[in-house]
């Protein structure tokens, strides 16, 4: 029985790739832009809820950067991954005789 071999839309696959990247990017941006509002400043220096809040920033600041790398990351394993694809098509049809009709 034929099972049909799935097919990866390598264009739509870097697409996805290039999006991804600008979104981490995008959001890189938009948290420096306002990071400095979001500290709570020296106004509440002695205060409990000023800790509070300086820790609280803090553990926002990692998590926003470790998010935009965790884009970064994901976005470069996307676009590696259609290059893997069409490096291997075009090794495929180099073996068959050069039946590779090219990218689509």
């Amino acid at each position: 029985m034929y099972e049909p071999v799935p097919e990866v839309d390598i264009p739509g696959l870097t697409r996805v790739g290039g999006t991804t990247e600008e979104a981490s990017v995008s959001w890189a941006q938009a948290h420096s832009k306002h990071a400095a509002g979001l500290a709570p400043g020296t106004s509440l220096d002695g205060w409990a809820t000023g800790a509070a809040l300086t820790t609280a920033d803090q553990g926002w600041t990692s998590f926003m950067s470790r998010l935009k790398d965790e884009l970064h990351s994901f976005a470069a394993g996307l676009t590696q991954s259609a290059k893997d694809y069409q490096a291997a098509d075009e090794a495929a049809a180099q073996r068959t005789g050069g039946a590779y009709g090219g990218p689509r």
